[in-house]
Formats: C-alpha cells, structure tokens, sequence
C-alpha cells in the first residue's frame, strides 16, 4: 500500500515561521537553510551594488536581493540571492508579494547549508523555469561561474583574463579579483 505524498506550495511556505532560516519549495519539497555568514553577506552586498549601478545607469529593469519568493510553479518557490528582472517585465513583481514567473537572471551564494542544493535541485529548477542567465558563486573557494541556458540546458560561460560578461546585462563586466577582495 503506498501512501500519497501531499506536495507543498506557496500557501505552505507561508505558514513558515519567521526566524531568519531561508525556507523554499522545489519539487514541492521543504529546504531549509541556516542564516548566511559574513562572506556570503560581503559577496551579495558587493554583486548587489555592481548590478545595481549597472542596471540603474542603463535603465535596465530592476535588481533585488533575498528575501524575495519566486513562484515558479506551484510546486517550487524559491528565494534567490539576487535576481534581475527586464524594465517590460516588472509587472512578474509589483504589487504581487512574490515573484510571479522567472526573472532574467538569478544569483545564488553558496553558504555551507546551501552547498548541495544550488549547484544541483537549484540550478535543474532555473533551467527548466527558462531563466536565461544563472551565477553560481562560492565564497569559500573564490569561484564564480556564470551559466547561459541554451536548448533547456545550462552551458558555462568561460571567464576571460579574469572577468566574465553577461548576456543578460550587456556592458556588465564582472572583475572576479575585485569582487572576491572583499573577503580579504
């Protein structure tokens, strides 16, 4: 006799308790993650501000940073470290209390409660959602990989004399040596 498994939702995840733990669904399955540390507070503080300016000088869209719930189906809700979504398409966020849909480009900071699950359940869920663009960044071992989806699949985008470009934000250049100094 097998027993049917109920899959969470949004309505769930708002019955989490607040207590600065980062709670998300994929698969309709609970995570939940400690409170970040210092190093991937100083990376997101760094990335947010780099973007920001960005964004904001070429009139973009916006940039926002956790926590914000991004609804990608009823089954997966997930809070990014940081996310970019176009000037057309901010209708997905305002007046909404979550993201409805996927934005442009998604970031995550890899704590060591988060260590399995962004560079795997997390970055299959992006793909499969249709977001363009992904960064994958590891304070602890200074790595940063930036992730284009083509044909449903995510493909590396190699850094060039130390810095790598988005597709998403044309003109962002991202200086790894810089961003990681940070951390020194």
């Amino acid at each position: 006799m097998s027993t049917a498994v109920r899959l969470l939702t949004y309505d769930d995840l708002l019955q989490t308790p607040e207590d600065g733990k980062r709670y998300e669904i994929i698969a309709g399955e609970l995570y939940v993650s400690a409170s970040p540390g210092w190093a991937h507070q100083e990376v997101s503080g760094e990335l947010y501000d780099t973007i920001k300016r960005h964004v904001r000088r070429h009139q973009l869209g916006k940039v926002y940073y956790a926590p914000v719930d991004v609804r990608l189906s009823p089954h997966d809700i997930v809070e990014p470290d940081l996310l970019f979504i176009r000037q057309d398409r901010l209708h997905i966020y305002k007046d909404r209390g979550a993201v409805q849909g996927a934005p442009e480009l998604v970031v995550e900071i890899i704590s060591p409660s988060s260590r399995r699950i962004d560079p795997g359940a997390k970055k299959q869920l992006y793909a499969r959602s249709g977001i363009p663009e992904y960064w994958l960044v590891d304070p602890a071992t200074r790595q940063f990989q930036l992730f284009i989806l083509l044909d449903g699949r995510y493909e590396e985008v190699p850094a060039i004399d130390g810095r790598l470009s988005s597709a998403i934000l044309p003109g962002l250049v991202i200086d790894l040596a810089a961003l990681f100094a940070v951390l020194d």
